[in-house]
């Protein structure tokens, strides 16, 4: 699966995590985050939800916000936002897709497009700023954390751009259950969605999920929800083993990542050691850190599926992250070679290969850098050892470009024009690179 690269993605990567190196940053910081595995799992349970309203999958991007709250919502186009608290408490695949075909509901039905006026003059940092400033107030249940990040009032937020009116949410809801019986998911998913919140709009603002404060629960709506889910001939469809997996899969992954260690194993500790259990732990004990239990249960889980490309994967980031870069690349060579189309994966093996710092790696680092670029080329680390890449093959000019490039990503306009010119004084007049730095410098130049 090649992932289309948004605008959205491009503009925001400056407030991007992945969940490589950088895991120790994502309990003090607020972001997006970026996991192969992940997404794939999530493409795969949303492509027919999309496909069911008309949309082609291929045009809504779906975001990953680290955030413990349970909340989703649509903003700034076809641009669906997912907090991990969300994909972590929600028990089955057909809880998210309910979730997911609802917030499709509004796209379908252009519910967005009364209030993107707000949105029209927000470019670049501005815009993933708002973005995550009415995640942040959503979350928050006051305006705090959203207008640190926004600068903007939570009601004036939550009002204008994501607080949908109930005849909006009841036409999302029509449109989410036909979306799941086309798609063949059972809709009593989303029914014990809504059945979480149910009486939450008698309670005061900070005790209310954020969902319900952008998505409001009205006993009317839930009570034609019910009949609707009753009368469904959906009701009989099974639930899909496949789907079941890889949705056990993620919630362990998230959860070993971003829980604390101790509790993961703790909870853990005398229960049966699925698939699943198993994966948390292995997480878990890195980040503990106890390297060697981490190593240990990283090749129970190769055992079980040696060719798993993102068992390939995390085995070699712990090797990595160990010191052990020549080690590691051959985890990394064998997930790429399982998933040539994952650029994230990618840009994992060329981040190792620089690190070798040989010119045979060099040069194998250079080619999948390159590769994973042109599919996805809002990853600014990937990036970063793009330019090294390029500056140690003595190509100088594509290294400030892609310097440029990355600072221009992470709204830094001053870099990002004094890098584009000096990629323009190297390549070659007229060439591709050339117009791209010429493109960067004008738009750096451009007034607010």
């Amino acid at each position: 699966m090649t992932r289309r690269a948004s605008r959205l993605a491009r503009l925001t990567a400056a407030a991007v995590i992945g969940l490589g190196a950088t895991l120790p940053n994502l309990a003090h910081a607020f972001g997006l985050i970026r996991d192969a595995e992940i997404e794939r799992t999530l493409a795969d349970m949303s492509a027919p939800v999309f496909s069911a309203a008309g949309l082609s999958p291929a045009t809504i991007d779906i975001y990953i916000i680290n955030d413990p709250s349970l909340n989703a919502f649509v903003a700034g186009g076809r641009n669906v936002f997912l907090h991990t608290g969300l994909l972590v408490q929600l028990g089955t695949p057909e809880e998210l897709i309910g979730v997911i075909a609802h917030e499709t509901g509004h796209i379908a039905g252009g519910h967005l497009t009364r209030r993107m006026i707000n949105l029209r003059n927000a470019q670049g940092p501005a815009l993933i700023g708002l973005l995550l400033g009415i995640a942040a107030a959503a979350a928050a249940g006051s305006g705090d954390a959203g207008a640190a990040i926004a600068a903007g009032s939570q009601s004036l937020i939550t009002r204008n751009l994501l607080r949908f009116n109930r005849g909006e949410e009841a036409a999302a809801d029509q449109a989410a259950l036909d979306y799941m019986a086309r798609a063949r998911v059972n809709p009593e998913g989303m029914l014990k969605v809504l059945e979480r919140f149910r009486g939450q709009e008698v309670l005061s603002v900070g005790n209310l999920d954020p969902y319900t404060l952008t998505h409001p629960l009205s006993t009317q709506r839930m009570q034609l929800i019910e009949r609707e889910v009753a009368e469904s001939k959906g009701r009989s469809y099974p639930s899909d083993p496949e789907r079941d997996y890889w949705h056990g899969r993620m919630r362990a992954k998230l959860e070993g990542f971003l829980s604390n260690p101790q509790r993961v194993l703790d909870k853990y500790e005398n229960a049966e050691e699925t698939e699943q259990v198993l994966y948390a732990k292995a997480v878990a004990y890195h980040r503990l850190p106890d390297q060697a239990k981490a190593l240990a249960a990283m090749d129970r889980l190769l055992a079980l599926r040696p060719n798993d490309p993102f068992y390939l994967e995390l085995k070699g980031q712990l090797l990595f992250e160990q010191a052990h870069p020549e080690e590691a690349v051959s985890y990394y060579r064998k997930a790429v070679a399982a998933a040539p189309d994952e650029p994230l994966l990618k840009a994992g093996l060329g981040r190792v290969l620089i690190a070798l710092n040989t010119k045979a790696t060099d040069a194998e680092a250079l080619k999948v850098l390159e590769s994973a670029r042109r599919d996805d080329p809002g990853d600014p680390s990937m990036l970063r050892d793009l330019a090294i890449a390029y500056s140690r093959a003595g190509n100088d000019g594509m290294a400030a470009l892609v310097t440029a490039e990355r600072f221009a990503l992470n709204g830094d306009r001053k870099d990002a024009a004094l890098h584009a010119r000096r990629a323009s004084t190297i390549l070659p007049q007229g060439s591709p690179g050339w117009l791209r730095a010429q493109d960067i410098v004008a738009l750096a130049d451009e007034k607010d």
